[in-house]
């Protein structure tokens, strides 16, 4: 008995037969090529609405969008073979009505996906839950000032009144734990790790420090001891940092309090002014914030999507849509827009967070800041389908998404600032999707800018210049690959 082969295309059948005829008849070394030689043929026809002049090979046709039945082949090939087909070239409008994607077809593979998410409940609201945890970690844990830090004095003052006693008054006891100690016990701590710092004062502080603020000139000795000797650990540097200020802010509070409205004839003769943008009050969590934001939507839609291609090839559903007739461009698509609802749902819950609970100040246009942070989740579903097209491991697929984490957090200048990046690694850092973002970002919610500023328009001009650039490459890759 001989074997027959059916070819079918947007579910018609084209031919049917032994698959040596077919190749014979078309001249094609590969059943692959015949299979090509006929979809150009149908494409023809069905463009031209004409009725084959050859008997018995191709019946009376017509597009396949005009009804034609669907049971009858449109070549019918038997065993003895027949008169060769001859050769079409396709219309302009045929190609690219093939080339352009069907909203059909993108519709289908839609609801596939929509159907695959509700079948798994459990990683769906996971997916939701996730980035409350994590802006809800970062905001909390992040930027705050430390909380019970001790620090040895060694006072050498002993009278209650004394200026040492009043200054230390003015410290912040929520965040400075003061633990009164002689020289040697405060320094043999601070060695052994059980503080963070050493405040010194010496006996004659008040006397010195008087002099200081009533004597236009002094001695080198009366300035030494009326000065307050501070020994810090900066193995921490943020501890220490906070340290410093604390105690700054008390000599200002010290110094109102004893001079009063004199205070300024012992100020510093630098004076800050109210700042610009921002606020006096500006921590490190306002910093890294919109940076952070834009990081996480970005990765947690590389997680969607990046085993999105991975598991349906080995399921079998890849084969399926493209024996359907699906291209490489409606595959992407469908995938990126019904994503677009997860990460709706997940920027929501951001802002939610970020505005409301936590208190982020946003002076810009909220439309604005929605926009951005879900194009960067665009820009991360089109990486993941990349990810995905690319690699068929799953193993591989998760070391290539979680490769790329930290050397893009640490160089796009959401966690320090890209100027304090070398330069070699400041070209780097430009040329990648979220820097010019975070930057963008802030300068919508800390300066109140709009898209008539080069920073804000640049930001979404390279997000969108990524965005395209990822679904080029994943449907060329998922060309290449079928």
């Amino acid at each position: 008995m001989r074997r027959k082969v059916g070819l079918m295309r947007n579910g018609q059948l084209l031919a049917e037969g032994h698959p040596e005829t077919m190749m014979k008849q078309h001249n094609a070394p590969t059943l692959e090529k015949a299979f090509l030689q006929l979809c150009e043929t149908s494409d023809q026809v069905g463009s031209k609405h004409s009725t084959s002049p050859l008997g018995g090979v191709l019946e009376s046709s017509q597009s396949f969008e005009s009804g034609r039945e669907e049971s009858q082949p449109i070549l019918g090939a038997g065993p003895e073979p027949v008169e060769e087909l001859p050769k079409y070239s396709a219309d302009w409008k045929v190609r690219v009505r093939h080339v352009m994607p069907k909203w059909r077809n993108i519709a289908a593979l839609m609801i596939k996906t929509v159907v695959r998410m509700k079948r798994m409940p459990g990683s769906l609201c996971f997916q939701f839950l996730l980035p409350v945890i994590q802006i809800s970690l970062m905001c909390l844990c992040i930027g705050g000032d430390p909380k019970e830090i001790q620090v040895a004095v060694v006072n050498n003052e002993t009278s209650s009144s004394s200026f040492s006693q009043s200054l230390l008054s003015f410290l912040d006891n929520s965040s400075v734990q003061q633990v009164n100690l002689s020289h040697a016990e405060a320094f043999a701590g601070a060695y052994n790790g059980e503080y963070w710092g050493v405040i010194g004062f010496g006996k004659n502080f008040t006397s010195y420090l008087t002099k200081r603020m009533i004597q236009r000139q002094v001695s080198k000795e009366v300035v030494d001891g009326g000065s307050v000797h501070v020994w810090l650990d900066l193995t921490n540097q943020q501890i220490a940092m906070m340290l410093q200020k604390k105690l700054a802010d008390a000599f200002e509070d010290f110094v109102q309090y004893k001079m009063g409205s004199m205070s300024y004839l012992v100020s510093l003769p630098v004076k800050f002014e109210e700042p610009i943008y921002g606020s006096m009050d500006s921590d490190f969590t306002t910093f890294v914030t919109p940076g952070a934001v834009l990081s996480i939507t970005f990765y947690l839609a590389v997680g969607l999507t990046a085993l999105s291609f991975v598991i349906e090839r080995k399921e079998g559903l890849m084969d399926r849509c493209w024996v359907a007739g699906v291209s490489s461009l409606e595959t992407v698509l469908a995938h990126l827009i019904s994503q677009l609802f997860v990460i709706s749902i997940q920027v929501i819950l951001l802002l939610l967070l970020m505005l409301l609970v936590f208190k982020i100040p946003n002076e810009g246009s909220l439309v604005l800041v929605i926009a951005l942070i879900v194009l960067q989740g665009v820009t991360g579903i089109s990486f993941g389908l990349v990810i995905s097209s690319a690699i068929d491991d799953e193993q591989n697929a998760n070391q290539a998404a979680l490769g790329v984490f930290y050397p893009n957090l640490i160089v796009s200048g959401i966690i320090w600032p890209v100027e304090c990046i070398p330069y070699p690694l400041r070209y780097i850092s430009l040329a990648l999707p979220q820097t010019y973002a975070s930057e963008a970002l802030r300068c919508i919610m800390y300066r109140g800018w709009g898209l008539s500023r080069m920073m804000v328009w640049r930001g979404f001009a390279v997000t969108l210049g990524w965005n395209t650039f990822f679904l080029v490459l994943a449907t060329v890759i998922l060309k290449l690959r079928t």
